[in-house]
């Protein structure tokens, strides 16, 4: 079967001056070779990039549909164009491709029957809502309900949107509040993006106490809101529960450990990797200090394993830690260049994904023996997000700078006989 390709008009969406040549080249090279590097590989170009990617963790069993929580990012060149959207594709896992009946002969693969009446091959937009103010840095749905939709914004503030309670297309008019709650301290509570300058860069719901969200902050806060504390009287939360000064220079990326209620991880532009109980207390452990170079953007928890998290940083290094031995790599990864962020695979506790924030390269890593087993260079420019599929163990959603949306699975002869 050969993989499911949609046309891709990236190339022609950007100009040729923000490309070199090489990765011009690059590009021509891998789109040559995509049928065999695939079993599935469709490319999506937007009007606006977006700077956040979320499978949502249903899926559609008659047709293979998946969702994605997917924004658009305007650069404040047309506020009333930033929005949040949910869209879907179907993979076509559930076509029956193997009979000799779907064999042509002339080209030597099977294809669909001719009669069969198929899914569109675009992504297909199933609800938008404006973003009331700012660019969302980060979308995420709660674990618990997916219908509740938290995106932090760079005017400080995290809005919240109840999805069900709008149609499939939501515009914001000067007489209607598109969200349903926010967190927002006092100084926030003006939507001014000019005038705050301390954006909301990263967000993560906790999975063991629903309602409870981290959000990290550029100038280096991390902080904890519950929304529980909502009321329909009482819609702006301007108190979080928890607040810390993690990096004077700017705290780049928090997420909660996945079996634990109150310990979380962040991570900032002094090298800095915290591990937070938020009890109490609030003891913390440093894990990293000065051993990372240029920034840390991101770290994650190991989802089968809790006590390993990773963090990825500037100069393009990933290092595996466990956090009972503190300032102890246990594995350094070389992804080769700046990393945006990475993700464990959900179904793997092995494979851990890079994406690349200036060469526009996913990774695909066996951290085992820190081996590079795949390679996806469908991305013209750095890769903004990316997200894990919780149902199809290799699939995986990536968007980044160039406008582009892909949805890909690595052909199975080049993954899975190297795990």
């Amino acid at each position: 079967m050969e993989p499911e390709i949609q046309d891709d008009t990236t190339v022609n969406n950007i100009e040729a001056t923000a490309i070199s040549q090489d990765l011009q080249e690059r590009y021509t090279h891998w789109k040559k070779n995509t049928r065999l590097l695939y079993d599935y590989l469709n490319t999506n170009s937007t009007k606006w990039p977006s700077l956040s990617c979320q499978f949502f963790q249903d899926v559609n069993t008659k047709n293979d549909s998946h969702r994605i929580l997917l924004s658009s990012f305007t650069s404040g060149l047309m506020p009333e164009q930033e929005s949040i959207n949910i869209m879907s594709i179907s993979t076509l896992k559930h076509v029956p491709w193997a009979s000799l009946n779907n064999f042509d002969m002339d080209e030597m693969e099977f294809k669909p029957d001719n009669n069969l009446k198929l899914p569109p091959k675009n992504l297909h937009t199933e609800q938008t809502i404006t973003f009331p103010n700012g660019d969302c840095n980060r979308a995420r749905y709660l674990p618990q309900n997916q219908d509740i939709i938290a995106g932090a914004s760079s005017d400080g503030t995290v809005y919240i949107f109840n999805r069900t309670k709008y149609g499939s297309t939501l515009r914001q008019t000067s007489s209607f509040q598109s969200y349903q709650a926010r967190f927002a301290e006092p100084e926030n509570t003006v939507q001014s993006v000019d005038s705050n300058p301390n954006e909301a860069l990263s967000i993560d719901w906790n999975v063991q106490r629903e309602g409870l969200l981290a959000a990290s902050y550029s100038d280096g806060e991390i902080k904890t809101w519950d929304l529980k504390k909502f009321s329909n009287a009482n819609t702006t939360i301007t108190t979080p529960t928890v607040s810390i000064m993690m990096d004077t220079n700017g705290a780049n990326d928090v997420t909660w450990m996945p079996l634990h209620d109150s310990l979380l991880a962040a991570c900032g532009e002094s090298n800095k990797l915290i591990i937070y109980d938020i009890r109490g207390s609030r003891e913390h452990t440093t894990i990293s200090s000065g051993i990372h170079e240029d920034g840390i953007n991101a770290c994650r928890f190991n989802y089968a394993n809790n006590l390993i998290v990773a963090s990825a940083d500037t100069v393009g290094n990933v290092h595996i830690w466990d956090i009972r031995k503190s300032n102890e790599i246990v594995k350094t990864i070389p992804h080769g260049s700046s990393i945006s962020t990475i993700e464990w695979n959900p179904n793997m506790d092995t494979i851990l994904a890079t994406a690349g924030q200036d060469d526009g390269l996913v990774k695909l890593w066996d951290v085992t023996d820190s081996e590079l087993i795949f390679t996806h260079g469908g991305h013209m420019l750095g890769v903004n997000d990316i997200s894990w599929n919780r149902h199809d163990p290799w699939l995986m959603c990536s968007v980044a700078r160039d406008n582009s949306v892909q949805i890909w699975r690595p052909a199975h002869n080049l993954v899975e006989e190297q795990v």
